[in-house]
C-alpha cells in the first residue's frame, strides 16, 4: 500500500500505524504462541526471526507509506538526506545521552568488552532498533506536527503534544515482547520503559526536526540502545534529572525549527 498524493494528513497516519501494527503485532502474536505452548523458545531460529520481522514493522511500513513509485535511490534519499551544517545537533544529544547513562551508572556490563562496540553499535543502529526511525520520526512525528499545528496554531505546542503521542504509541507498539516468554523485556517495568520512551523521542523529534534527517536519528537511537547495553542501567536521581534535562532542551532548540516535509518527497 503507498500513500496517495493529496491525502489528509490523518489519512496518513492511519495507513502508517495500521500497516505498523498489523506487522509487528501479528509476528509478535504468534512469537506469544509458540513460546507460551513451548513450541519454540524465544531464542529459536523461528522465534529469532518473528521478532526481527516485528522489529521491522515500522521500517517496513514506513518504506511502503512513501508516496509514488518506491524504488532503491527513493528509500536511500529518505534516509540520508539531511539539511546542511545540522551535525552538532545530533552530536550535542548523543554527547548528552552517553553522559547521562554512564553517569547515573558507573558500572559496565562484563558481556560486552569495549572492542565489540563499533559492532554493537552497527547492529543496533542499523537491526536493534535504530531501523525504526524511518517510521516514528521519519514518517509519524512530522505528520503529527503538522495535524496538531492546524488544531492548535502554536509551533511549540504543537511539536510537544506530536512529541508526546508519537512516545506513547512507540511505547505501545513494544508492549507484546511483555508476554513473550524468555524476551529480556519481561525484566523490564512496562511504565518505566514506556517514560523512557517518551523522553527518548523529544530528544529524536529535536534532532529530526533540525537536522530533517532520518540516519541521524537511527544513529541516536542506536547509541542509546548501546549505552544501554553497555553500562547497566540504574534508576536514580542522576537519570532521572538527566532524562528530564535532556527532553527540556529538546523542547527549546525545536522552537523555532521548521519540520520536515520527508513524506512528500518524490
Amino acid at each position: 500500500m503507498r500513500t496517495i498524493k493529496g491525502y489528509l494528513d490523518e489519512w496518513r497516519v492511519q495507513e502508517y500505524l495500521l500497516l505498523t501494527f498489523f506487522i509487528s503485532w501479528l509476528s509478535w502474536g504468534i512469537l506469544i504462541l509458540l513460546t507460551a505452548f513451548k513450541v519454540a523458545e524465544f531464542t529459536s531460529p523461528i522465534g529469532i526471526i518473528l521478532f526481527s520481522i516485528g522489529g521491522f514493522g515500522p521500517t517496513i511500513s514506513a518504506i511502503m507509506c512513501l508516496e509514488g513509485k518506491i524504488t532503491f535511490k527513493k528509500v536511500i534519499n529518505f534516509i540520508f538526506d539531511h539539511k546542511k551544517k545540522t551535525f552538532h545537533y545530533f552530536l550535542l544529544f548523543a554527547i548528552l545521552e552517553i553522559m547521562c547513562i554512564g553517569l547515573s551508572s558507573l558500572e559496565v556490563n562484563p558481556a560486552i568488552p569495549w572492542f565489540s562496540l563499533p559492532a554493537v553499535l552497527l547492529v543496533c543502529t542499523f537491526i536493534g532498533g535504530g531501523n525504526e526511525e524511518l517510521g516514528w520520526r521519519g514518517t509519524l512525528q512530522p505528520v503529527m506536527e503538522r495535524i496538531m499545528s492546524k488544531k492548535l496554531k502554536s509551533r511549540s505546542l504543537s511539536f510537544i503534544l506530536a512529541t508526546l503521542l508519537v512516545g506513547l504509541i512507540w511505547a505501545l507498539w513494544h508492549l507484546p515482547l511483555w508476554f513473550v516468554a524468555g524476551s529480556g523485556q519481561q525484566g523490564m517495568n512496562f511504565g518505566q520503559f514506556a517514560l523512557t520512551a517518551v523522553l527518548l523521542s523529544f530528544w529524536l523529534a529535536c534532532v529530526y526536526r533540525r537536522t530533517h534527517s532520518v540516519f541521524y536519528c537511527m544513529l541516536l537511537h542506536g547509541l542509546a540502545n548501546l549505552a544501554m547495553s553497555f553500562f547497566i542501567v540504574k534508576i536514580n536521581w542522576a537519570l532521572i534529572l538527566g532524562y528530564t534535562f535532556m527532553a527540556a532542551l529538546a523542547i527549546i532548540l525545536a522552537r523555532n525549527s521548521t519540520p520536515a516535509q520527508k513524506d512528500e518527497r518524490n
